[in-house]
């Protein structure tokens, strides 16, 4: 089941993001382009994160979807044009107008919005909504976002890891122009039969278009797929309308130029000397296991590690951050969010805080309990964490004891091999 650890993004950093695009460019492997992503995405989704937190008072619906729990939120667009800071005057397009624009490249069909407004502060960059579409063969929600980013395209549309989440299929496409197409088909963990397809299409310049389809409601699946085929969700993402809408949008600082193409040698940066590597941190981590504890597989790419111990089998992911100021900050913000049920944090004189934590389907779900957890913050900023659970994967966790208790994972965190 998915944790909100994300361990394996959480240890990539820019540097090593850097390298990574450029490994993809010369072998482009899904794979490789979700790990380059996952990398140059983990500041902007903590900072969505926390948007996502202080808006959760807001009407939300939530869904059973195959990456997990979906947050689906804010049922039809906001007019969009010049917000934000003072900058060149934009074209307007109001709600009426773009909810026409979607609607009209959907196929024919019945659609309703969620809620009758749009959820907070108009983004700059970005307009979406979400729906429900009833083509006749079952009343299905549906998701749209249009945005400017600073992604380049083999970044900006990536096929999920299936590692991390149920996957049918994937098909990635780079087209004439120089955009990526990438046609995902997930399975739910939580619905039975349930079908979460996604499409996104990511131009050179940073413009990208997405659209999620589901076969069904919350939590109940009402048709055998999702509405929209393959060659009907290539055709609503690359439509040539949506020009009118990324005009109303403010590029993003830092969007790529379209005619700058990286080179191999140009895109595989250096990674930084502070910034561990997934086999850098499992080649710190396998001789710091308990004795008897037996390695029965690695994942480098996914800094995951198979281990048996006393009978018991579970895999561990682990995670390091170099010093960081954000890293500061987040150590200074833990006195003002509550602990979950199962959660023990530890104070040291030092300022160092140590934290273990159980939890099951969510961090304040404990029956049953799927996840074990622990977690060295520093004064400096710099963390360690491992997280547990009984399966192969990201997402097939079950319940029982584990390889390792919380008191091992906290021995493991918190040995000084990770500060040298």
């Amino acid at each position: 089941m998915p944790s909100d650890d994300d361990a394996f993004a959480d240890a990539l950093t820019d540097g090593f993001a850097r390298a990574l695009r450029g490994a993809a460019e010369l072998a482009p492997e899904p794979v490789h382009h979700a790990l380059a992503a996952q990398a140059e995405q983990r500041g902007r989704r903590r900072r969505r994160n926390r948007r996502a937190a202080l808006a959760s008072g807001l009407a939300v619906l939530v869904l059973a979807g195959a990456g997990g729990f979906a947050a689906v939120r804010g049922g039809s667009f906001a007019a969009v044009g010049p917000v934000g800071p003072p900058g060149p005057a934009l074209p307007r397009m109001s709600a009426q107008e773009l909810t026409a624009l979607y609607t009209g490249l959907l196929p024919k069909g019945t659609v309703t919005d969620f809620t009758a407004s749009s959820m907070g502060k108009i983004d700059p960059h970005q307009t979406g909504s979400t729906l429900m579409f009833d083509d006749g063969a079952g009343a299905s929600i549906v998701m749209f976002t249009v945005e400017r980013t600073n992604l380049a395209p083999e970044a900006g549309a990536v096929c999920m890891d299936p590692f991390q989440t149920p996957q049918d299929s994937c098909d990635r496409k780079v087209r004439p122009d120089g955009s990526v197409l990438v046609i995902d088909k997930l399975r739910s963990e939580h619905t039975e039969n349930g079908r979460e397809w996604r499409v996104t299409w990511a131009a050179p310049d940073g413009r990208r278009v997405k659209f999620t389809e589901y076969n069904g409601q919350p939590a109940r699946a009402n048709r055998p797929n999702p509405p929209l085929d393959d060659a009907q969700l290539t055709a609503l993402v690359t439509d040539p309308a949506w020009d009118r809408v990324f005009a109303t949008l403010r590029p993003a600082d830092g969007a790529p130029r379209p005619t700058a193409v990286p080179t191999p040698a140009a895109s595989a940066a250096t990674p930084s000397a502070t910034a561990p590597t997934g086999p850098d941190l499992l080649a710190k981590l396998v001789p710091l296991l308990p004795a008897g504890a037996e390695v029965k597989g690695q994942d480098p790419a996914h800094t995951a590690l198979t281990v048996s111990f006393q009978g018991r089998t579970s895999l561990l992911m682990v995670s390091a951050e170099p010093p960081s100021q954000r890293g500061r900050d987040e150590l200074a913000g833990m006195d003002g969010n509550p602990p979950t049920p199962l959660e023990v944090r530890e104070k040291r004189p030092d300022g160092t805080v140590v934290v273990t934590n159980r939890f099951g389907n969510g961090k304040t779900a404990t029956d049953p309990v799927l996840h074990w957890l622990a977690a060295v913050h520093y004064p400096d900023g710099s963390q360690v964490q491992i997280s547990e659970g009984n399966g192969e994967n990201a997402y097939t966790y079950r319940p029982g004891d584990p390889a390792l208790d919380t008191d091992r994972l906290k021995a493991l965190v918190t040995d000084p091999a990770w500060r040298r």
